[in-house]
């Protein structure tokens, strides 16, 4: 039951990352001393019934599902009080309540500030927004993004229908592949193809695996849903093998278990890879690009149905 101090938080992601999420969630929780809710957005838009347009040229179409999704938060939350919004891939290490509790003094938005020697852009995968000041309607927002008052760049890189940011949140809330136990609030694990739930080489991949293995102790994930996980081709194969042997740091696994991975799994995002390289690929028949198109939106229907039947399932029953 949502109440006055329960910390709403919004989380940018896809079907294929609900494990990554799960993860996320268990690590905010297990710090959290205030009631949390928390929801993919995918899930949040279906149930309230919010359709995103997608722009006609493809220059300014979102790189990713959630790009544009955020842009409707002030509306999940009807325009009142703020939410949290993070990207599926992290992990947190101290109390949320600690940028909820941050006093936005006139902004519409806070961010966290991006150290000057990392050699990164200001990111927006952590923000606090002030939902009863911004007044965004993302389908008018997208309209004026189509009628060239904003390049793609400054939509959805620096947040541009937002009057007035502030990079005020605590440093360390949002640490791009670093970790430092004194400092660390929050890691993001920003190198897809070296995901901890990817990929074993993360050199932080035991990080992540610590709140996998104490979430399935704890009950939190079954087993049972990373096999599911398995299965579908969204996470390697050898975090099974991990759990079964109480293998934390996944350096540790033998070379058997290594190549079995590079052999039978194919990260989701290297399957959407190969098949824009198909749909985009000059030479290749119209037929075969229409074939691959379909399947690949079948899969995703059937898979994207049963994620949602789970996640909602789990929010009425009140676990998330």
């Amino acid at each position: 039951m949502t109440t006055e101090n329960t910390i709403k938080i919004f989380v940018g992601t896809e079907e294929e990352q609900i494990l990554a999420v799960k993860v996320l969630e268990y690590s905010i929780r297990k710090h959290a001393t205030q009631p949390i809710e928390i929801k993919p957005l995918f899930v949040a838009l279906r149930e309230a019934g919010i359709q995103i347009p997608t722009p006609k040229d493809p220059q300014i179409r979102p790189r990713t599902p959630f790009s544009f999704q955020r842009f409707a938060i002030p509306a999940l939350t009807e325009y009142q009080g703020k939410a949290i919004y993070l990207d599926s891939d992290m992990q947190v290490f101290r109390d949320i309540q600690e940028i909820w509790s941050m006093p936005f003094q006139g902004a519409d938005l806070l961010s966290v500030a991006e150290p000057a020697n990392s050699g990164r852009p200001p990111q927006f995968s952590v923000m606090l927004l002030n939902c009863a000041q911004l007044k965004w309607d993302v389908s008018e927002l997208v309209k004026q993004l189509e009628a060239g008052k904003w390049t793609y760049q400054q939509f959805v890189l620096e947040m541009a229908p937002a009057e007035k940011i502030s990079a005020t949140l605590p440093l360390g809330w949002n640490d791009l592949e670093r970790y430092n136990s004194e400092k660390t609030a929050l890691t993001h694990y920003t190198d897809m193809p070296k995901q901890p739930w990817l990929n074993y080489q993360n050199p932080l991949g035991w990080l992540w695996c610590q709140d996998l293995f104490n979430a399935v102790k704890d009950g939190f994930i079954t087993q049972e849903f990373i096999s599911e996980q398995v299965k579908k081709g969204w996470v390697r194969p050898s975090l099974l093998y991990q759990l079964k042997h109480n293998i934390i740091d996944p350096l540790q696994l033998p070379p058997k278990v290594i190549a079995k991975d590079k052999k039978e799994f194919i990260p989701p995002y290297a399957v959407k890879k190969q098949l824009q390289k198909i749909t985009h690929d000059s030479q290749t028949p119209s037929l075969i690009k229409h074939l691959a198109r379909q399947l690949y939106i079948l899969a995703r229907n059937i898979w994207r149905t049963r994620a949602v039947q789970f996640i909602s399932g789990k929010f009425k029953r009140g676990y998330s």
